[in-house]
């Protein structure tokens, strides 16, 4: 799908370079359409593939020794089109202001959204992130909502330790997260006000909200 002339592929890449420094784009793609994103594609990518769909951490997982030792990698997808280039920029300079093992990017709301919950202590400190909790307390809740950056030698350390989902079979990035807080890694989080980030371009409908309100 196109906004605004460009693939959403294109627009989410081109928010990773602005708020880094680097110019190197991994797209983890399914190869029976290697061809229909070549054909549509106008920034340059190198593609790893992921035949069967195993979840957010074995997508990671096949692009890893595309990544060079030592580098951080910031992991985006391609249906939230409407994270901004300030929280981006946001994330990376807390990652390295912070020198964080793990950085994501959450939301604060009133509602609830089928997204990793993010629970805090009093100090503000991250000291749980599960996928798809339904929270047991009341709002506002705080919810992973996509971006986010891991040092490779903390993917590498628990990559191999994750355990299927018990009802959808697939391994997540969240994950991975929860096991570097119970290893007490640097887990950092910058939190949007902007509840339209949240949104997921995956429907017609979603489509045109998202050509009302993204950025140019």
């Amino acid at each position: 799908m196109k906004i605004k002339g460009k693939t959403m592929i294109e627009h989410v890449i081109e928010k990773a370079f602005y708020a880094t420094a680097s110019r190197k784009a991994i797209l983890v793609i399914n190869p029976d359409f290697e061809g229909d994103f070549l054909s549509q594609l106008k920034v340059p990518v190198t593609f790893a593939y992921q035949s069967v769909p195993k979840g957010t951490a074995d997508a990671l997982a096949q692009a890893l020794n595309l990544i060079e030792n030592g580098e951080d990698i910031l992991v985006m997808y391609a249906d939230l089109v409407l994270i901004s280039r300030d929280s981006l920029k946001s994330l990376v300079s807390l990652h390295i202001e912070r020198n964080c093992d793990i950085t994501f990017l959450s939301g604060t709301t009133e509602r609830r959204y089928p997204y990793a919950l993010v629970e805090r202590d009093e100090r503000g400190r991250v000291i749980a992130f599960q996928e798809k909790k339904v929270p047991d307390f009341d709002p506002p809740w705080e919810f992973y909502i996509g971006p986010i950056i891991l040092k490779k030698s903390v993917v590498e350390a628990y990559i191999e330790k994750l355990s299927p989902n018990e009802s959808t079979g697939e391994i997540y990035i969240a994950d991975i997260v929860s096991m570097a807080i119970a290893d007490n890694k640097n887990i950092c989080g910058f939190v949007t006000n902007n509840e339209r980030e949240f949104l997921g371009v995956n429907t017609p409908e979603d489509l045109k909200a998202a050509e009302e309100i993204i950025e140019q």
